[in-house]
């Protein structure tokens, strides 16, 4: 009788187990748990390029960082010393700059876990 009621019991509570998952879409345990937080910064942006559109457009444009972590989430643009956007992609154009006036950027990367990478070398073009 004690085994009849073990499997019973240890039925219902496989019974109980299936239909959490089933109702729930399946495991919400986090896959990172057990790691370590991501601290590392993705690396720095390079093969920054400008390119004259108009005499008041620039496309500023590079190579995608690299995250073994987190992955890269994405840019931030900044343009003579001051943050200007963020950027989700691997370039940006910028207008309504003044003709004849010195432009500077600088790119850094983001990863998924917030980590931003040291600056890129500074790039300037005037129009």
């Amino acid at each position: 009788m004690k085994k009849e009621m073990k499997r019973a019991i240890l039925g219902f509570m496989l019974l109980i187990s299936l239909s959490i998952l089933l109702f729930t879409g399946g495991c919400t345990c986090d896959k990172n748990a057990g790691k370590p937080p991501d601290k590392i910064a993705p690396t720095v942006p390079n093969g920054i390029s400008i390119t004259a559109v108009s005499p008041t457009e620039i496309k500023v444009a590079w190579k995608p960082s690299a995250d073994d972590s987190s992955g890269v989430k994405g840019y931030k643009v900044y343009r003579n010393g001051t943050f200007l956007k963020d950027a989700e992609g691997t370039s940006f154009s910028d207008t309504g700059l003044t003709p004849k006036v010195k432009t500077c950027y600088r790119i850094s990367a983001l990863d998924k876990a917030g980590n931003e990478s040291v600056q890129s070398t500074e790039v300037c073009a005037i129009l």
